[in-house]
């Protein structure tokens, strides 16, 4: 069984990509607002968030383009943008911090894994070379058969998805869900660098680089963002006791 993708006349790529992140927004507001977080919180979230992801994606891929000017949609790029507007709506809002990061962050891989149907359509990070069963095969510009690289990061991504919304669902500690969460997607996305036709065959290659340093940046973001939080918290609520011992 092999899998044979047309050339198409326009690239469907942006497309799937606006609304692979706009079905992840959805998954992310029905779970902020089962949670109880109230309306005007998550509709400034999201507006901020957008904007965020979308700028931060786009600068990636301009600065990564090495001289020539491409524009384009980077998920690495997406995910630091995602957690850095989060960052800055809870700073403003404080409206249950830890319920809106959870959500994003755990609707991530959905967006990611739902973009790779672009990249699948466009036969842009294909796999390797392989005429193997499940194969991937490109007529037109990407012509040839290739081993399914897109197909096993839907999947891989899709399951981590359900995993997240699983943590964040049955963890009290939202928290630690999202560093959970972040911790496992690096490697994972780590990994599947192995199977990209880009990939030279060294130990790690410069995209897994940028994987690590993205993986950290979102770490740093989420490790500044529950400091940040938990100080707010402190000034909000002083110490247990200071007015009730009866002392002046």
């Amino acid at each position: 069984m092999k899998f044979i993708i047309p050339e198409f006349s326009w690239s469907p790529y942006g497309l799937i990509v606006i609304a692979s992140v706009a079905v992840g927004f959805t998954v992310a507001i029905f779970l902020m607002r089962r949670s109880g977080v109230a309306k005007e919180t998550v509709l400034y979230t999201c507006l901020l968030t957008t904007v965020c992801t979308l700028t931060v994606s786009v600068m990636t891929t301009v600065l990564q383009s090495k001289g020539t000017l491409n524009i384009g949609f980077s998920g690495l790029g997406a995910a630091v943008g995602m957690i850095s507007g989060v960052f800055i709506s809870n700073l403003i809002m404080r409206d249950k911090s830890d319920i809106v990061m959870a959500s994003f962050v755990a609707t991530a891989p959905l967006m990611y894994g739902l973009a790779k149907t672009g990249c699948l359509l466009a036969g842009c990070c294909h796999g390797k070379p392989y005429d193997g069963p499940f194969a991937i095969c490109y007529q037109g510009t990407h012509g040839g058969s290739y081993f399914p690289a897109q197909i096993i990061d839907m999947i891989s991504f899709i399951l981590l998805f359900i995993m997240g919304v699983m943590l964040i669902t049955k963890m009290k500690n939202k928290t630690l869900a999202v560093f959970i969460i972040l911790i496992v997607l690096t490697p994972v996305r780590f990994l599947l660098e192995y199977l990209r036709f880009y990939h030279d065959g060294s130990v790690i290659s410069q995209g897994q680089v940028t994987v690590l340093i993205a993986g950290a940046l979102s770490l740093t973001l989420a490790a500044v963002w529950k400091g940040v939080m938990r100080i707010g918290k402190q000034h909000e609520h002083p110490a247990a006791g200071a007015g009730g011992s009866g002392q002046p």
